[in-house]
């Protein structure tokens, strides 16, 4: 993980772990290859320095002979950390990888620019979305909310 310094801090802060080389390589040869044919997207919402990723791509261009550019239109990374999206994007050699929350796709983080923030909300908000309420499910009544009184909430 080229010139990213990860303190005892950062890592307590943002919960960052990274999957070790073996373990990728124990995973991918677990799966059914086919699953990284031409047109199949894949997509690592907490991609880290990309290691998974840069693993997806070679066995794009190698078992089914795609382009690396090719390659790449078919892989989507997302971290909240700056440092790593652009060490994933370096070792990718390009691609899709976002600055983003992929559990909060709508958020703003700092140092995530304006093209991420609408990128993340266009390809993983519904339309409407955040102006939606919740379904109810059928057959039930509105639930009523009381007022809150003190520091708890009655319901």
């Amino acid at each position: 993980m080229s010139g990213v310094e990860r303190t005892i801090d950062r890592i307590r802060a943002t919960g960052e772990v990274f999957t070790p080389s073996g373990l990728i390589l124990e995973m991918l040869a677990n799966v059914d290859v086919s699953i990284f044919s031409p047109g199949n997207t894949v997509l690592d919402p907490a991609c880290g320095d990309g290691q998974f990723l840069v693993a997806a791509k070679w066995i794009k261009v190698y078992a089914f002979g795609m382009s690396e550019v090719a390659a790449l239109c078919d892989l989507y990374g997302i971290d909240i950390m700056r440092d790593n999206v652009d060490v994933c994007k370096r070792r990718l050699g390009g691609g899709t990888v976002l600055m983003g929350d992929a559990l909060r796709p709508n958020a703003a983080l700092d140092g995530q620019t304006e093209l991420e923030r609408q990128m993340m909300a266009s390809l993983f908000m519904e339309p409407g979305a955040k102006n939606r309420k919740k379904p109810r499910v059928a057959g039930t009544k509105p639930r009523k909310r009381r007022a809150a009184v003190g520091n708890s909430a009655l319901f």
